[in-house]
């Protein structure tokens, strides 16, 4: 009989491969110069987690030394800057890089930036402009727990928790920025694999520019009368999105033609490999629109229905978080995004929270229901985009591994 492997199965799992590959790990250099043996896992754990230790468990992933070359350690930031200027560089070799970060840890990443950008700048030739934001306090939500008592502290006060990645949306607009990537800190591979992954990311930005010019010559025809059936068809074809009730003169079908391009858009690169946690692409009724291109996170949906657990199960692909979104309208003004939100796309996480089983309120996912009213296009991209690290054993997985 095939026993299922449990979490604490997969745990151990984790720790061996890390414990006998240690040697291989970009933390190693810095647990052999404090006379660390790799054959010693009591004295491994302690320099890892114990007093006094490296307490990587401690930091951003952003900070934690993900990739061992010849040359020396990069971090995951270090990593993102250098995939950025291979990526994004201008005509006059510079790049912007924008971080969302906890503000706990904002001189550690400034720390970080003028490190890497002083030693790759030179060799690449490239001036990355740097810059950082966190979550405003503004967008803290409540947790309850499990009987739906709020949490406090220990004086009694409301415990105010962030509230989730759709609370960056906000950072999002202040960027100002015409065309921006969006990408997860803890994917990016190693630097052998930059070329290959910036074509990738191209073509999703080239894809993206190239609707952005349709789009935007649609809105200025229709402005100035022209038929709208050839902005119906752009809508309908690039968009899916058609009306669902008729529309009885050439008047209308211009207003609603228009009503439904101007808005922002984003191209979303997908991976087919399921193998994963999180967001996939769906067809779904939102209000006012009909059905509409959208990435839904498992937490919106009731998995412990059989009917709706089955139907998320057979999303053929899944949401990586490689978007390119085009922010500003065919005039060139940027778009209001709070204008753009479905509210009702909110979410209710599980957690624990200081080892209590608790409930936490969420506000619309940032490219879930935040980003519920953009036109949206799916394009598939290979799967060596894709290197997430959720665990320390993940860097033993090929995009990262030595």
């Amino acid at each position: 009989m095939k026993r299922r492997a449990s979490h604490g199965d997969e745990v151990a799992r984790d720790a061996l491969v890390v414990l006998e590959n240690i040697r291989s790990f970009a933390l190693w250099p810095e647990l052999k110069a404090r006379g660390c043996s790799p054959h010693s896992v009591e004295h491994i754990l302690r320099l890892l987690f114990g007093a006094g230790g490296l307490a990587y468990h401690e930091l951003p992933k952003g900070l934690i030394p993900f990739h061992l070359y010849d040359d020396g350690v990069r971090s995951a930031f270090a990593e993102h800057l250098n995939e950025a200027a291979q990526l994004t560089a201008d005509g006059h070799k510079n790049c912007d890089v924008h971080f969302t970060i906890g503000e706990l840890h904002v001189r550690q990443f400034e720390s970080e930036r003028d490190r890497e950008t002083a030693r790759f700048e030179e060799a690449l030739g490239v001036r990355c402009r740097v810059t950082f934001s966190v979550q405003s306090h503004s967008t803290d939500t409540i947790a309850t727990d499990l009987h739906g008592k709020i949490c406090r502290d220990g004086s009694g006060r409301i415990e105010f928790r962030p509230g989730g990645h759709g609370a960056l949306l906000n950072n999002l607009a202040q960027l100002g920025a015409d065309v921006v990537l969006i990408k997860n800190i803890d994917n990016t591979a190693r630097r052998e694999a930059f070329q290959e992954i910036a074509d990738v990311r191209r073509q999703i930005s080239g894809l993206l520019l190239h609707l952005e010019s349709q789009v935007h010559d649609s809105i200025r025809k229709l402005r100035d009368g022209h038929d709208a059936q050839d902005t119906l068809e752009l809508l309908e074809r690039r968009f899916g999105i058609r009306s669902s009730v008729p529309l009885p003169d050439e008047e209308s079908r211009r207003r609603y033609a228009a009503f439904q391009l101007d808005r922002p858009m984003r191209v979303c690169g997908v991976v087919s490999s399921l193998d994963h946690t999180g967001g996939r692409p769906f067809w779904t009724e939102t209000s006012g629109r009909g059905l509409s291109l959208q990435i839904v996170e498992g937490a919106e949906v009731d998995l412990d229905d059989a009917r709706t657990r089955n139907l998320f199960h057979q999303s053929h692909h899944f949401n990586p978080v490689d978007i390119a979104c085009s922010l500003r309208d065919a005039n060139g003004e940027p778009f209001d995004l709070d204008a753009f939100v479905v509210p009702d796309r909110a979410i209710v996480a599980s957690k624990v929270l200081a080892g209590v089983p608790s409930l936490v309120y969420e506000h619309p996912g940032l490219w879930n229901g935040a980003m519920g009213l953009w036109n949206t296009a799916f394009v598939e991209i290979p799967d060596f985009t894709f290197n997430p690290v959720k665990s320390m054993a993940d860097l033993w997985a090929p995009g990262h591994r030595p």
